[in-house]
């Protein structure tokens, strides 16, 4: 009979129990059990985290679930922080608006473009240092529902709708943490849109083309290429994550309600469905990584408070049967 050993070359290992470090694809022998064991990943989950303390939707999110930072929101200049279990507010943005970019961390990020309280898109952009906002040098093409990613010091503000007419944009402007200028544009206009990873290395996915569209675009710091599509055409997502590690969270097939509570997990190459949040919403702030983050407020039809965490799937050992 052919053995592992055989096949693979090698033995497994014998441990009695689990074997420490344990990785997915890793086989061994449990010989307290006196069965053979695998490891394999487990589902990421979400779970209820604090409320913030005014509820809106179309506001902008950056930084950790640890250390997370929310402003704006429609329409509004509030800016609140999150320690891991509660928010706090802080100090307002000069400009009240919605649905701009907002890239960085908790301690130093950049707020661009929205649309504010008269009823126009904005170019205007700010600074945060943690306590305070600082007016800094306008956006090139003021635009709303735009998706931010990156640094305080660099910055990408994407897609977006111009004022008039009000439609989509495939324009990307990049921030240097002085001033914007426009850079290669991707190859689909989108607004509602998500984006993660950095200016070097980016992703943009889903959103309103007209539409919703379930197209994905990596940036690899000269061009951007067409790749994977989500499963489901959607916008008003919540994402976040690196250019190769990303969540699409939440939004919905339309501007308007049905909300899903759809997330989609972006391993490099494709998209896949992994467990949802508990309440559909749209336009809701997040912000980490594929191992730890959060989504925050938005539209569950009425506007909520609600933030929910998220774990990412960690490592799990599973029995081998016969039949």
């Amino acid at each position: 009979m052919t053995t592992y050993k055989g096949i693979k070359g090698l033995s497994i290992q014998t441990v009695a129990g689990d074997p420490s470090n344990l990785g997915a694809g890793d086989i061994w022998y449990d010989s307290a059990a006196k069965k053979i064991q695998g490891a394999k990943l487990a589902d990421g989950s979400w779970a209820s985290g604090g409320n913030l303390n005014t509820a809106r939707r179309a506001l902008r999110g950056c930084g950790t679930q640890t250390a997370g930072l929310v402003c704006a929101g429609a329409t509004s200049a509030i800016t609140e922080e999150y320690d891991g279990s509660s928010w706090t507010e802080s100090g307002d943005l000069g400009t009240a608006r919605y649905a701009g970019s907002h890239s960085g961390i908790q301690t130093a990020s950049v707020y661009a473009g929205g649309f504010d309280d008269p009823g126009a898109c904005i170019a205007n952009s700010e600074e945060y240092n943690g306590s305070t906002w600082t007016e800094g040098n306008n956006l090139g093409t003021g635009r709303y529902f735009v998706a931010g990613l990156g640094t305080q010091t660099a910055a990408f503000a994407t897609g977006g709708g111009p004022n008039s007419p009000r439609n989509a944009a495939n324009i990307v402007e990049s921030y240097d943490g002085t001033s914007w200028t426009e850079t290669t544009d991707f190859n689909t206009a989108k607004k509602r849109h998500g984006a993660s990873g950095t200016t070097t290395a980016a992703l943009v996915f889903g959103g309103d083309s007209p539409g919703a569209t379930a197209t994905t675009e990596t940036y690899d710091g000269s061009s951007w290429t067409e790749v994977g599509d989500l499963n489901t055409a959607k916008m008003g997502i919540a994402g976040f994550g690196t250019n190769t590690a990303a969540l699409a969270a939440t939004g919905g097939p339309g501007p308007s309600p049905p909300f899903t509570v759809n997330v989609e997990q972006w391993d490099g190459t494709s998209w896949t469905e992994t467990s949802n949040v508990s309440t559909g919403r749209r336009q809701s702030a997040g912000a980490g990584t594929t191992a730890s983050g959060f989504v925050a407020g938005g539209d569950a039809a009425p506007v909520t408070t609600a933030t929910e965490e998220w774990t990412g799937p960690a490592t799990a050992a599973v029995t081998f049967t016969s039949s």
